[in-house]
């Protein structure tokens, strides 16, 4: 049996610096698109209770159920509903398309501000189903 040196070995396993650094790069290039690709799909909402907890944020996007719809303009470009979230309650107000399959027991995600007499104005409203995730932006 033919045994190496310790050098031989040593020369054998070393990597040059030049590999290290490629390798570096790469890897913090796959660091940037992983990061960038899951937070670009991330997207956070508060709890109805949290909103209540500071109501003065503005632009803020909040989960709820809804519970009943209160009005709805026949052209579909407007609603008015109560949604519920944790026990707690909050009345919205949307201007815009509305979604499908918007009805009674869907969950939403309304972005938009609460108002002074207590009404959430929504300037967008999406309506969430396991199936799939539909949009409507308002001002359209």
């Amino acid at each position: 049996m033919i045994q190496e040196s310790a050098a031989a070995t040593a020369r054998r396993w070393r990597i040059s610096p030049k590999w290290l650094a490629l390798g570096g790069v790469v890897a913090a290039c796959l660091g940037y698109l992983l990061f960038s690709v899951t937070g670009a799909t991330a997207e956070y909402y508060e709890t109805i209770p949290e909103l209540r907890a500071h109501p003065a944020a503005s632009n803020v996007r909040v989960l709820g159920t809804v519970q009943r719809v209160l009005a709805e303009a026949p052209d579909g470009r407007s609603v008015r509903f109560v949604a519920s979230d944790a026990g707690d309650r909050m009345t919205v107000s949307y201007q815009g398309t509305v979604p499908e399959i918007f009805r009674p027991g869907i969950q939403v995600v309304v972005q938009g501000h609460l108002g002074a007499n207590g009404v959430f104005q929504a300037s967008q409203l999406e309506t969430k189903c396991p199936a799939h995730f539909s949009a409507a932006s308002g001002g359209g």
